[in-house]
Formats: structure tokens, C-alpha cells, sequence
């Protein structure tokens, strides 16, 4: 049992992490067709015909948020506070190795339901349950159902903690509490929900870390780095103070916050310089278009799901942007020639969705030639609602502990997007209005 859990036989070499390690289970995993499609699901969509170095995928991805989460997990259930003692597994328990065991399964799995080009089309296409929900039927259909059978039946699965549902678990692990019970309708423990946390969590999570970390190094845009060794060495469970001194949330210790704050700034500048970029935006923005138009009545089935990854869509691209007669032509020429390419347009915060319906009236524009997207603003109070642990005793809440974490700018950007030969027009009344 203890070198089913703690000594992985087999290994990978990342560009991020150095060698990740990973056992026979874990494997069977990373063999199967739903995770080696990874290969082919690009982590930045179509950034990469701005940034040229941006051809990472999530396959690589995944692996690196299953070594960070098992770090990460394996701190937290090592510096535990005496008032926290009792809630947390000893390191080499069943308890223990049970749940290090779903945590690194969850890593693999979390991104399992991408859409090609990740999460360029998925707000239009999957819906408000996003692509966890499809994450969901692939860990439950036919493709995966070997590699649990072979888990629940090795010797070390069936001495531990036998009276829970381990893929049940993995599950829960790999969406988070607000997916699973949008999805279910169901909560989490919360022992489960700290677990999760090391995944999926908005702040510590070892998807956001990974995705920063990784961008960063292939975009060459510097800003996404930041010590993250010094993070999850600081990260403790911790009483929450938000929510009443009873519940338990994940933290960080004092020594910590110069980490988190370099992680808000990193947050910050990528989005600034990659994600929210008007280039990038603006590919983005035809690509989008074009898989609406062709996409939007091919995912009903967890097979048809799985056939569709960023080549089948290119190579359709390359079709309609030759063939006038095909759905999406003219968004496909926009990404394959770059001709006739729309313009993005970070809008002023004062410029409201009405403010631009009238000047599409007045200037006689089509929905072809002009179109927008608001952002829901992120909310300060949640973003900055973990606990720190000041002289390893008293406990307080990031945000009074930190007037930097305070500054970062937390809203994205609302956009337009418009034809090129109407762009004056609309950076002048911008100009104006």
C-alpha cells in the first residue's frame, strides 16, 4: 500500500516542474483517449497567433496542477494547528493516502470536459454549467470505466477507506463545491471542500498557479512568475473568519503574503498583456463566431464530445475560409488570412451596452459588423476572504493585512468588437461620449 501511494514508478519530464511522478493508476489515466485528447485542446485558444511561443495544451497543464495540488496537500496536512489537529488525516494514515490518492486523480481529470480551444467558445456553447459538467460524463462514461475498475480492485484501494465512493469523490475533487452542487445539487463536507480548494480554489488553486506559471514561460511574458514555492510552503488550514471561527478554510501563514500578493499582481499583468489583450481578443472573437455557427448542435453525446478537438476545428477552418458557401466564412477568414480582421476595443467604464446600441442604430450597422461583451466585475470582499495566521496565533482576514492586496485592480475589461472600416467611427464617439 505504501508504494502503491508514495513511490510513483513512472515519470514525466515537464517544462515547468521538472520530473512528475505517477504510479500505474495514474497511468491507466494519462493513457486513456479522454486525457490523451488533452494533447490537442490548446491551454490559450488561439493566442498563439499573437504569441508565438503560446502552444502549450492542456495535457501538460493537467500535469502540472496534479504535482502542485499533491505539494500543496501534502504542506497542509503536515503544518497543522492544534485547534485544527483533530480535522486533518496523519500523513501515512488510510485517511491520508485515501484522499492523496482522489486529489492527484482530480488533478488529471479536472479539465477532461474542455471545449477545443478551451474556454474560447465554452460560455456560448456548454452554458452556465461550463465544462465541468461535460468533466462529469467523461469520468462516468465507458472510456474511463477500466481505469476505475482497476483502482477499486488493487489491494491497497480495497485496505482503505472502504466506505466511500472513490470515484464519486474524484468527481466532486475535480469541479469544485459550486459546480457540483449547481450540477447535483448536493454540498461538500468540509474536509471535502478544503480538498477541492487545493484544486479549484480561486486564489491558492493549483489550476490557477499552473496556468500563470506556464503562460507565462511560453508567452516569455514575464509578469505571470512569482514564488509560488514560498506560497504553498505557507499555505495552512485555518479557522475562516468570514464565515464563523467553526468552519475551516484554506490560508496562508504571515511569511506567506508577499507570495499572494505577487500572485494577484501576476494575475493581474496577464490578463492585462495575454488574456485581455485586443489582439488575442480579437482572434478570439472570430474563432468564437465560427464555432457558434458550426458547433453549437454537436455535443450531445459524450462521443461526439470526444471526437472534436483543436485539429478537427482548424482543418474545418481552412475549408469554409476557402468556400464562400460554408457556415462561418468570413470569422474563418478572418483567422486563417487575417483579412478583414475586426478591431477590439477595451470600452470606458462609463460606456453602457445602451450607449452602443445607439450607435449601432445611428450608424446603420449590422450585428455582422459589430458586437460586445460586458464582464460581471469580480467581488473584492470574495477574492480577499481567506484567513492569515499572524504569529502563528491570531487570525485575520488577507484584506486587513495587506493594503496591496487592496490596489490590484480586480475587473476585467468590457469589449467591443467592430469592422474595420467602421472603427473611426466608433473610437470617435468613444472619444466623445
Amino acid at each position: 500500500m505504501v508504494k502503491d501511494f508514495l513511490y510513483a514508478d513512472k515519470k514525466i519530464y515537464d517544462s515547468v516542474h521538472g520530473f512528475i511522478r505517477f504510479d500505474e493508476f495514474e497511468k491507466e489515466l494519462i493513457d486513456s483517449l479522454p486525457f490523451q485528447r488533452l494533447h490537442y485542446i490548446h491551454q490559450l485558444g488561439i493566442a498563439y497567433l499573437v504569441y508565438p511561443g503560446a502552444t502549450h495544451t492542456r495535457f501538460e497543464h493537467s500535469l502540472g496542477v496534479m504535482a502542485l495540488a499533491t505539494l500543496m496537500f501534502e504542506k497542509i496536512c503536515k503544518s497543522v494547528r492544534p485547534d485544527v489537529f483533530h480535522f486533518v488525516p496523519r500523513k501515512g494514515s488510510a485517511d491520508f493516502l485515501y484522499w492523496r490518492r482522489v486529489l492527484r486523480m482530480a488533478a488529471l481529470c479536472h479539465d477532461l470536459g474542455h471545449l477545443p480551444f478551451s474556454h474560447v467558445a465554452e460560455k456560448d456553447l456548454l452554458g452556465a454549467l461550463g465544462h465541468e459538467f461535460w468533466t462529469l460524463k467523461i469520468i462516468e462514461s465507458s472510456y474511463l470505466t477500466p481505469v476505475w475498475d482497476k483502482l477499486r480492485a488493487s489491494p491497497a484501494y480495497l485496505e482503505d477507506v472502504t466506505e466511500r465512493n472513490v470515484v464519486e469523490d474524484i468527481k466532486k475533487i475535480s469541479v469544485g463545491e459550486a459546480k457540483w452542487k449547481a450540477i447535483t445539487g448536493q454540498g461538500f463536507t468540509a474536509w471535502e471542500r478544503i480538498v477541492s480548494e487545493v484544486i479549484t480554489g480561486d486564489f491558492f488553486g493549483a489550476d490557477r498557479i499552473d496556468y500563470l506559471l506556464r503562460d507565462a514561460k511560453t508567452t516569455g511574458v514575464v509578469y505571470g512568475l512569482f514564488d509560488y514555492h514560498q506560497l504553498i510552503e505557507s499555505l495552512r488550514i485555518l479557522p475562516s473568519v468570514d464565515r464563523g471561527s467553526d468552519e475551516l478554510q484554506l490560508g496562508i501563514d504571515e511569511n506567506g503574503l508577499e507570495s499572494c500578493e505577487a500572485l494577484l499582481l501576476a494575475r493581474h499583468f496577464m490578463h492585462r498583456r495575454i488574456y485581455q489583450y485586443s489582439s488575442v481578443k480579437a482572434y478570439n472573437f472570430h474563432l468564437r463566431r465560427y464555432m457558434l455557427a458550426n458547433y453549437s448542435k454537436k455535443l450531445d453525446e459524450v462521443d461526439d464530445f470526444l471526437s472534436l478537438s483543436d485539429t478537427d476545428v482548424i482543418s474545418a477552418l481552412n475549408k469554409a475560409a476557402k468556400n464562400p458557401k460554408l457556415p462561418g466564412h468570413a470569422d474563418a477568414q478572418c483567422v486563417i488570412f487575417r483579412q478583414h480582421r475586426f478591431r477590439a476595443i477595451a470600452l470606458p467604464e462609463h460606456i453602457t451596452e445602451k450607449d452602443l446600441k445607439e450607435f449601432k442604430a445611428k450608424n446603420k450597422l449590422s450585428d455582422a459588423e459589430i458586437d460586445w461583451e460586458f464582464s460581471t466585475a469580480e467581488l473584492l470582499c470574495e477574492r480577499l476572504s481567506f484567513p492569515v495566521s499572524r504569529r502563528h496565533v491570531i487570525i485575520q482576514k488577507a484584506r486587513d493585512c495587506s493594503d496591496l492586496l487592496l490596489k490590484v485592480p480586480s475587473k476585467k475589461a468590457n469589449w467591443v468588437y467592430i469592422a474595420p472600416e467602421h472603427d473611426l467611427e466608433l473610437v470617435h464617439f468613444l472619444e466623445n461620449a
